[in-house]
């Protein structure tokens, strides 16, 4: 009869226990990597209008917003992230601000930008805000922040928009020919 000695024995436990935890560290990583996945949703053109105020004027108006752009969606499964999106995409369009007042002048402009962050826990939802460069009647530019939320999912895109601030508290600026 052999006999083992309790080196060699104590050995073959911890040599089969290291093949055993890699093993179901490789069935755990392989499992947490088919359950991400990624996924895009166009945003063909549509158009939105809403109420909103000029930051600069404090006049109140209407603010049509018509816009085109893709999301493209990570789905997060680990621990830490779990029930959130890595969201990248871009959105290009055009806007005016149409002031109740018709004395006060209407603010036409385009905007064009590449969008990155992470979906709310849970929620699906991503809020972000993007400049929008413009140009009233009399040639003077307006630059408004625009806020929006985007909620993204396999089945849903819904785009909705938030406040228009102003850029940093700058006024009105004027531009040459050149500009937006």
């Amino acid at each position: 009869m052999a006999i083992i000695s309790p080196n060699i024995a104590g050995r073959s436990y911890q040599i089969t226990y290291a093949a055993l935890t890699l093993v179901l560290l490789m069935m755990a990583t392989n499992a947490q990597a088919q359950d991400e996945y990624t996924f895009s949703r166009d945003v063909p053109e549509q158009t939105i209008t809403f109420s909103t105020v000029n930051p600069y004027t404090n006049v109140p108006g209407s603010m049509t917003i018509t816009f085109s752009g893709v999301f493209h969606a990570n789905r997060l499964t680990e621990p830490l992230r779990l029930g959130t999106s890595d969201i990248t995409g871009n959105q290009r369009g055009r806007f005016t601000f149409t002031p109740d007042d018709a004395s006060q002048p209407t603010i036409n402009g385009k905007f064009r930008f590449g969008l990155g962050g992470a979906t709310q826990p849970q929620t699906d939802k991503i809020e972000f805000y993007f400049r929008m460069d413009g140009r009233a009647q009399d040639g003077s530019i307006v630059t408004f922040i625009q806020g929006e939320e985007a909620l993204i999912s396999e089945s849903a895109l819904e785009i909705t928009f938030g406040k228009t601030k102003r850029l940093n508290g700058v006024d009105v600026q004027r531009v040459d020919a050149n500009g937006p």
